[in-house]
This record gives structure tokens, sequence and C-alpha cells, in this order.
């Protein structure tokens, strides 16, 4: 439970949509970067398998199967709550991917 201060109180829901909305931008950003990380590690490895080169016990199939398995265990784990998520956290994250 948190407490702002008195002269606040009035914009409790305009502070909390604020940061909602900021709390989305800075994750969109993240996951924005995080996208383009995994996008690179994939495409070296692959380039890394066209030239004979390996990582043993890791393959490309093994990495996407196991992303595929933690992704839809996660959508299991969190339901129905996925889509609940407040619209202006949606639009700070669409920024956030957007401008970041």
């Amino acid at each position: 439970m948190t407490t702002i201060p008195s002269g606040f109180e009035a914009f409790s829901g305009l502070l909390t949509i604020l940061m909602l909305f900021v709390a989305g931008l800075l994750f969109g950003v993240g996951a924005k970067k995080a996208v383009t990380s995994a996008f690179l590690i994939v495409a070296g490895i692959l380039l890394a398998g066209v030239l004979g080169l390996s990582i043993p016990l890791l393959s490309v199939n093994y990495v996407f199967s196991h992303a595929v398995a933690i992704f839809l265990s996660q959508a299991q784990h969190l339901g129905p709550i996925f889509y609940s998520f407040p619209i202006f956290w949606t639009v700070g994250f669409a920024v956030g991917i957007w401008k970041g």
C-alpha cells in the first residue's frame, strides 16, 4: 500500500495513469532492444552454422523450441490477465518501441 502526500491526493488518478505510461514506455524501449539482441544472436548462430562452426549441444532448432516453450509457459501462467493490461501502459509500450 502506497501513500502519497496530501497535496497530491487530488491527482492520484492522473499520477497513476502517468506512471503506467512511463512504465510501458520504458518496457517498450527495453523490449525493442531485446528483440534486436535476440535477432542478432540468432543471426550469429546461423552464420556460424553456415561457416561450419557450432556450439556444442546448441542448435537453432533447440533455441527456437526452447524459446517457444518458455513463451507458452508464461502465457499459460499469466492467463486472462495478459489481456487486461491498462490502455495507457499499452500506449506507452507502443511509443517506447516506436521511438526506442
